[in-house]
């Protein structure tokens, strides 16, 4: 198994932890209401301000953009989508090993 499939597998296993958390936390804040409140965590809530300062003050147009989208999306959807680029570069690099029966 190459590395590529080791970090694609331990980043989709960190998206599944995290969602499970987030369908946890979101059962345990319902308590014995009928509201059921999902809030899910991105980077923008992890980061300092001054890494969202940062983003802000990027002088291309197109590329604060990309840093927004990638701020405020999701992390266990960020944390997929680098599972599966990693497994395709699994799939592209890794040997083919076809037995001749």
């Amino acid at each position: 198994m190459s590395m590529a499939a080791l970090i694609g597998i331990s980043l989709l296993l960190a998206s599944i932890s995290l969602f499970v958390y987030q369908i946890m936390i979101a059962f345990m804040d319902m308590g014995v209401s009928d509201e059921f409140y999902y809030e899910n965590i991105s980077l923008a809530d992890l980061a300092d301000s001054s890494t969202i300062e940062w983003v802000d003050g990027i002088s291309s147009t197109y590329v604060q953009s990309v840093a927004e989208t990638l701020m405020t999306m999701p992390l266990a959807i960020l944390l997929f989508a680098g599972a599966i680029v990693f497994f395709f570069i699994h799939a592209f690099i890794s040997e083919r090993r076809i037995s001749k029966g």
